[in-house]
């Protein structure tokens, strides 16, 4: 049950839903802003609707992505209508419109 548990968990569950670029990298983005964010709150929620927003789009854009963040301009980079809230306990994952997943342990 640590941030920095979670964050790399979110990192990862992030990448693995990329659809070009370097994952890796991508995983270490996400992951960095997500341990920042949870340094000042309890929960920090990532967001591709029809386009990435705040970490994801900044995490697509430092790993050299053209992505302006409007205008489904995810499409080919991320699946549209995923989430996932993050704290320092659990990421609850959504996969498709409504579609919410079992939470994910962060041990």
């Amino acid at each position: 049950m640590s941030k920095e548990a979670a964050a790399r968990k979110a990192g990862e569950w992030w990448a693995e839903r990329l659809q070009q670029g370097d994952k890796a990298k991508f995983a270490k983005e996400v992951e960095q802003r997500v341990l920042s964010e949870l340094q000042t709150q309890d929960t920090v929620f990532l967001e591709c609707d029809y386009d990435p927003q705040g970490i994801l789009l900044e995490a697509v854009r430092a790993i050299g992505i053209e992505c302006g963040g409007v205008m489904f301009s995810a499409r080919g980079i991320l699946p549209q209508k995923h989430s996932l809230r993050v704290t320092a306990d659990s990421l609850e994952p959504k996969e498709g419109y409504g579609n919410w997943k079992e939470p994910i342990s962060v041990t």
